[in-house]
Order: structure tokens, then C-alpha cells, then sequence
């Protein structure tokens, strides 16, 4: 249940394993742009997930590498790149960004990633049904219901994304992802900044390239259905102003994005099911680590490793704007 990166991903993979597969995926709701896929991360898992990821997107779609620039503190610990192999420079200047003293320019690749072109390869080839479903229950067996018929198998994962907490509850189970609104402006920025991936951990914004002539732009979320603060597009040029000297705000958007305890993508079984699973929390780089997560679901399901997988039923309290990826926790660590 749930079309986009993690649903599709984990139906490839079951399939490529053997299983017979019946997916479930509602709208397409991806952005016409490209996502962006970073090794420059201060986890080393994240890291080999992401190489493995891009190993797979290469095998379905053609990649662009572009340039990623992360403005972090002189003091900022790189250990992470360096152990995991990650080829990068660190200078104290680059182009036209202006950096204080105290900061560096660390210089990695990114790569372009046709996310809504690869999702909807996988649904015309898997098969997906555009049908809204529903989870299901009879005693600890979940399944799914679709346009009035039952649909039973072995297994059932819960792949909806933001939708995934709100369909679990129906059948009372409660899982530790949150919704939140994530926020992102639209802007004209100078042509030279135009092709960059910027990460900046000073001022915390970050910046990617969306369809020419236009920049994407953004630094934060907040509670689940709110739209963008009043303002926030200027606020954001404000600050690529102080990087690049300026910056036109056209406007701002919200999205709907889902959080885990990991603050990041968290795949587990669902206690007290005997067949449900679930996959969730990959908003904010489920275009970096989304395959590789799939595929460790799948083999698991498929594999009888169950026990091997994190239980879901567990709920720690969390913040759902954290993102694991994002160098601005690790840096403040």
C-alpha cells in the first residue's frame, strides 16, 4: 500500500525475489523536478545506502551529477566522508558565495534524481492499481481492502508515506511516524548559484535546482496541514541574498511529509499482526536511501527474518522535523 518511492521499491524487490506482488498506490504526488541524491551526510550507514541507491536509479534512469556545496563552521568534523571514502575539498571560498572566516565550503558531487519518472516506470511495471485502499483486520491478520473486494496474502506493507499513521489507526494499531508540513520557496536566483545543491549549516537554508529558470529554496517544517509562515519566501531570499548577493521570492509552498524516532527512514514489523509491515519516515531523503531501505525490507519478508526488523509497536516520543541527514544536528552535537 502506497506508490511512491518506498512502495514501488519494496514490490520490485519482492518481486525480483519470487514474490507475486499486488500494489496499491493512489496519485502520483511527485514534483515535475528532479530530487536530490547527497553522499555529503554524517551518518556512515546513510552513506553506503545512498551509494547503493544510486547504484540502482542507474540501472532504471539516466543520473545527472552536479556540484554540492555544504557551508559548515572551520570546525566542523568530516569524519563521516572520510571513513565512508567520500571524494570532497574543503576551500574557503567558492564562486560567488560569500563565507565569513570562520566558515568553509565543503565541496562534494550530487546527483539529479528523475524520481517521478522512475516511480512511474515501476507502477506500469509492476502493475500498481491507481485504486485508494484501506488496511483491514480480522484478529492479528491485516489485509486489504480495494474498491469493495478483499485482497489476503502473506504479507502486507504499509508504504503510504504521511498517510501511513491515519490508516493504521483505523484498525487501531499506532505507528512511531508523525506528519509534519514541510515548507520550500520558489525563487530567481544568479545564474552561477542556479546549478548548485547547497546545503548551508550556518544559516540553515538549503537550495536546489528546479525547472530553469527557477531555484528551490527552503529551511524548516512545522505542524502537519499548516501552510508556509507569512513571508517565508522573502526570508529565504533574504539569506541566499547574504550568500550571493541577491534573490527574488515568487512564492512559497507546503507539502506533507512524515517523520520517524530514527530521524529517518525506519522499516519494521508491526507487533501484534502477524503480517503487517511498514515503511516510513523516508520525507526529506527518501529519494537519497529509498531503494536501499526497500530492498532490506524485502529480503527480510521474504527471507523469514522478521525477528531481525526493528518493532514498530514501540513509540518513543520524537520530534518529526528531525532529519538524520541534515549536518546541522550532527554539528550541533
Amino acid at each position: 500500500m502506497g506508490g511512491g518511492i518506498a512502495g514501488v521499491f519494496t514490490a520490485y524487490f519482492l518481486r525480483k525475489l519470487g514474490a507475486e506482488v499486488v500494489g496499491f498506490g493512489g496519485r502520483m504526488e511527485y514534483p515535475l523536478t528532479s530530487l536530490v541524491l547527497t553522499l555529503s551526510m554524517p551518518d556512515g550507514e546513510d552513506i553506503e545506502m545512498a551509494r547503493e541507491s544510486l547504484a540502482v536509479y542507474r540501472e532504471l534512469a539516466p543520473v545527472r551529477p552536479i556540484t554540492s556545496v555544504d557551508i559548515m563552521p572551520a570546525t566542523a568534523d568530516l569524519g563521516s566522508l572520510r571513513r565512508a571514502g567520500v571524494k570532497y575539498d574543503v576551500v574557503d571560498r567558492y564562486g560567488g558565495l560569500l563565507l565569513a572566516r570562520d566558515e568553509i565550503a565543503v565541496i562534494t558531487t550530487d546527483y539529479l534524481i528523475p524520481v517521478r519518472r522512475v516511480v512511474a516506470k515501476l507502477r506500469r511495471e509492476l502493475g500498481f492499481s491507481a485504486e485508494k485502499a484501506r488496511l483491514a483486520r480480522e484478529g492479528r491478520t491485516a489485509y486489504v481492502v480495494a474498491d469493495g473486494r478483499s485482497v489476503k496474502a502473506d504479507a502486507v506493507v504499509l508504504a503510504a508515506g504521511a498517510s501511513n499513521r491515519e490508516l493504521a489507526s483505523r484498525i487501531g494499531v499506532e505507528l512511531p511516524f508523525r506528519p509534519y508540513s514541510c515548507y520550500a520557496a520558489i525563487l530567481l536566483v544568479p545564474s552561477w548559484l542556479r546549478g548548485l545543491s547547497i546545503g548551508d549549516y550556518v544559516m540553515s537554508w538549503y537550495g536546489r535546482p528546479g525547472p530553469w529558470p527557477f531555484y528551490i529554496a527552503g529551511d524548516g517544517c512545522g505542524e502537519a496541514h499548516t501552510p508556509p509562515p507569512r513571508g517565508y519566501a522573502a526570508r529565504i531570499a533574504r539569506m541566499i541574498s547574504r550568500r550571493a548577493g541577491w534573490a527574488v521570492p515568487l512564492y512559497a509552498k507546503a507539502g506533507l511529509c512524515e517523520g520517524s524516532p530514527t530521524g529517518g527512514p525506519l522499516a519494521g514489523k508491526v507487533g501484534g499482526l502477524e503480517n503487517l509491515y511498514a515503511v516510513g519516515g523516508l520525507d526529506g531523503y527518501g529519494s537519497m536511501v529509498g531503494p536501499a531501505v526497500a530492498r532490506r525490507l524485502a529480503e527480510a519478508v521474504v527471507g523469514g527474518r522478521a525477528e531481525s526488523l526493528p518493532d514498530l509497536s514501540e513509540i518513543p516520543e520524537f520530534g518529526p522535523c528531525v532529519e538524520r541527514h541534515d549536518w546541522s544536528f550532527s554539528l550541533r552535537r
